[in-house]
């Protein structure tokens, strides 16, 4: 009697079982190297508004016990390894700018000539970085619900799979968002320029909001 009758159903069935652990593997190690370059770009925005930051700082030539309160919070986010110590940091140096600027005369800043350059800095990352935040944290979200979902969860550990924790920093209120809050009719119709420095520092950073953290 043949045994092959037998053995060719065992054979596909294995060959089919076999194929798909691969396929899952791959795509997992693909939504994990996703997640990793999304992770970059969000790096990328977050050391353009670091540095834009220490600019605007420098300009002012600010001193003082909250404007030391900005610098070590700069340092402490360039120092912040993962999105998870990232997210603490940025947290922290937005709150360090909350402090700084309900304690300055932010109408007189802006209007300066030597923080307008920062400033348009800090407005180009902040429309950039809110973004790249939402990939990142979309693309980590599908890499770790992929991870413990049957049956990809089988090949987990051959992938090294790892969850990677979301970035939720606070963050200072848009520009758009002040805009529609604030009484900026003035400053509007003196200059466009002193216009967008004032949404961005004589609103956004003396009112920062928290929803992100609360998700």
């Amino acid at each position: 009697m043949s045994i092959m009758p037998i053995l060719v159903p065992f054979v596909v069935l294995a060959t089919g079982f076999t194929t798909i652990m691969i396929l899952l593997y791959r795509n997992l190690q693909r939504l994990d190297q996703e997640a990793g370059d999304a992770w970059r770009r969000v790096q990328e925005q977050r050391v353009v508004r670091l540095d834009a930051s220490l600019r605007l700082l420098d300009a002012l030539d600010a001193a003082g016990e909250l404007a030391d309160a900005i610098r070590q919070a700069l340092a402490a986010c360039r120092e912040a390894d993962g999105p998870e110590a990232a997210t603490e940091a940025d947290s922290a140096l937005a709150r360090a700018w909350r402090s700084f600027s309900a304690a300055a005369d932010m109408r007189r800043v802006v209007a300066l000539d030597c923080a307008h350059e920062a400033i348009e800095q800090l407005q180009g990352a902040d429309r950039l970085l809110p973004t790249c935040e939402r990939l990142y944290n979309n693309a980590a979200t599908m890499y770790n619900n992929a991870g413990v979902t049957f049956p990809a969860l089988l090949v987990a550990k051959r992938a090294h799979y790892a969850p990677r924790p979301p970035y939720r920093p606070q963050h200072l209120r848009s520009a758009s968002e002040a805009a529609s809050a604030a009484d900026s009719e003035t400053l509007a119709d003196k200059s466009p320029r002193i216009m967008n420095a004032y949404m961005l520092w004589a609103v956004g950073m003396s009112d920062t909001i928290t929803e992100e953290a609360g998700r």
